[in-house]
């Protein structure tokens, strides 16, 4: 089991012997504090991001000064995977992980090579360096991300690409899942759309998406706004679906719309137009003075003031 620490970076003594930084001037523990001093570099390299299928290469460099290597430790966690131990034989020991696979031709007293690493390896490392014949260790911390990327970009699906002023535009943008997760975003001619109009949302498979079957888990966000005149140029507004992860994936997606205006009914002596066109044949004028003389007629008969 891993031993407790206090920082990224602390050494532990020996069982029998605890050190202080204000007793380093007993001539007890003086010995202690200079131990100290020379173990005081102690450098843990590893990727901080990695994607899934890749190798990776896990390093601890040290200074041991007139020291000896005792061992050197590698934990995930508080779980103990990689031993090296010189003056036993083998000096290698292996406690692998679920989908761990170490390069042991690779691997020696100062790093270990991590094949096809997989999301499961996402974690906390730590490497521990024990000296002798003081038995003293140095131990420092670093972590890692394995990125599993979406296999295809973001998709956009809309009912209809034709809005007019003062309709409710409804859109989705989906993506799948990803270890860590995609960050997805919309944009509304290149700025970033209000957070009142969007939601995201989780979406187990399968799914079928532009006629592809896909049994993996989508991630979603949906963009629902009421289309303003402010929103369209030339008669058209783009939006754009960004997805991004830990700033080593960035992929987008975009659709336009199209203003639609509103349509008029077509007149009977004309094509459509904002107004009707004023009767000018001399039938519709006989017929408009007609109908002009019996509504007065109507009206002078019901008036209640007729005699």
């Amino acid at each position: 089991m891993a031993p407790s620490y206090l920082g990224p970076c602390l050494l532990l003594l020996s069982t029998t012997t605890v050190v202080s930084s204000r007793n380093c001037l007993n001539p007890d523990t003086a010995q202690a504090c200079s131990d100290i001093a020379s173990l005081s570099k102690i450098e843990v390299r590893i990727p901080r991001y990695i994607q899934a299928g890749d190798t990776a290469d896990l390093i601890c460099s040290y200074y041991l000064d007139s020291h000896n290597l005792y061992s050197l430790k590698w934990y995930k966690g508080h779980h103990e995977f990689y031993r090296y131990t010189p003056n036993e034989k083998p000096p290698v020991k292996v406690f692998p992980l679920t989908g761990m696979k170490i390069n042991m031709t690779a691997s020696d007293h100062v790093q270990v090579v991590l094949e096809s690493v997989s999301t499961k390896l996402t974690g906390t490392y730590l490497c521990e360096v024990t000296v002798a014949p003081t038995f003293f260790a140095l131990a420092e911390t670093a972590n890692m991300t394995v990125i599993d990327f979406p296999a295809e970009g973001p998709v956009i699906n809309v009912e209809r690409k034709q809005f007019q002023v003062g309709e409710t535009a409804h859109l989705s943008c989906s993506v799948q899942r990803s270890s860590p997760p995609s960050l997805l975003s919309w944009y509304i001619n290149d700025k970033p759309a209000n957070e009142i109009y969007v939601s995201r949302i989780f979406e187990p498979g399968p799914h079928s998406i532009h006629g592809k079957n896909l049994a993996e888990d989508l991630q979603s966000i949906e963009l629902s706004f009421p289309v303003t005149t402010s929103h369209f140029d030339n008669n058209k507004v783009r939006l754009e679906c960004v997805a991004t992860i830990a700033g080593l994936y960035w992929k987008t997606a975009d659709v336009t719309l199209i203003q639609e205006h509103p349509k008029l009914l077509p007149s009977k002596d004309g094509p459509v137009s904002g107004v009707r066109p004023i009767c000018t044949s001399q039938s519709c004028l006989r017929f408009n003075l007609t109908m002009i003389l019996i509504i007065y007629n109507f009206v002078l008969y019901r008036s209640p003031f007729k005699q």
